[in-house]
């Protein structure tokens, strides 16, 4: 069973292929990867820690020498990207190498694209560039300068699936679901949602939605979602009308 993020990410093949690629010394200084929203942070420190090194400087998933550019899902502006080029010029602080962090680059604009050109193709000797996209969308002259890595979600994650439907289906949800990550929860969550606009039951199927948006913008406890999840798909309540007596 995946419970968290990390085990997800050990299950991808193309994080096997990347761990294989350092250990072998031929990971090459520009890489790009695709992967879904629920693993991008895990996979940026974890590969950081195989280029940085995983024995200091590491707090909360940073590292004085990775250099980050954007933020998740958020696209860097052209000036952030400029800026980045002086710093992954720098000098290592703790490590051999610095990593330069260009987040959401799926949606970076042409301008801010071309100024990474340079630097993609001509990286500072201790400097390594990572690109991290939701989908497939780097402008082709940066895609032909990178290696890119793909990490799949495991299909028993990724396909609709039925909820819970018995009291007693329920309660072994409700035990599995305790050892699991929030992300992991939300994602099965979403496989339910699948589900009901497969069978057409749009309704339930929206409700259901908009509940793991609000309860992912809330950062909820895992015995949270599911109380509230029990209160949606089984109980019928609108979500709506949960939160408007929580909050």
């Amino acid at each position: 069973m995946i419970s968290d993020g990390l085990a997800l990410l050990e299950a991808s093949q193309g994080w096997k292929d990347v761990v294989e690629t350092v250990r072998m010394k031929r990971c090459p200084q520009s890489v790009a990867v695709t992967a879904p929203e629920i693993v991008q942070k895990i996979f940026v420190e974890n590969y950081g820690r195989l280029i940085l090194g995983d024995d200091a400087g590491w707090e909360n998933g940073s590292h004085p020498d990775m250099v980050e550019a954007g933020e998740q899902l958020v696209q860097p502006t052209i000036d952030e990207c400029r800026t980045l080029q002086g710093e992954l010029a720098l000098h290592p602080l703790i490590s051999d190498r610095r990593l330069a962090v260009i987040w959401a680059a799926d949606k970076l604009s042409i301008e801010a694209s071309n100024s990474l050109l340079k630097l993609t193709e001509e990286p500072p000797e201790h400097g390594c560039i990572l690109f991290v996209s939701e989908e497939d969308k780097l402008i082709p002259t940066i895609k032909s300068r990178v290696w890119s890595v793909h990490i799949e979600i495991p299909v028993e994650l990724a396909q609709a699936k039925p909820h819970p439907n018995s009291t007693k289906e329920w309660a072994e949800w409700i035990a599995a679901g305790k050892k699991k990550d929030s992300k992991i929860l939300y994602f099965e969550i979403e496989g339910w949602v699948r589900d009901l606009t497969e069978k057409e039951d749009f309704r339930k199927a929206a409700n259901l939605d908009s509940l793991i948006r609000i309860m992912e913008s809330k950062r909820l406890s895992v015995p949270m979602i599911q109380d509230l999840t029990l209160m949606v798909v089984k109980e019928g309540i609108p979500c709506e009308q949960i939160f408007s007596n929580i909050w």
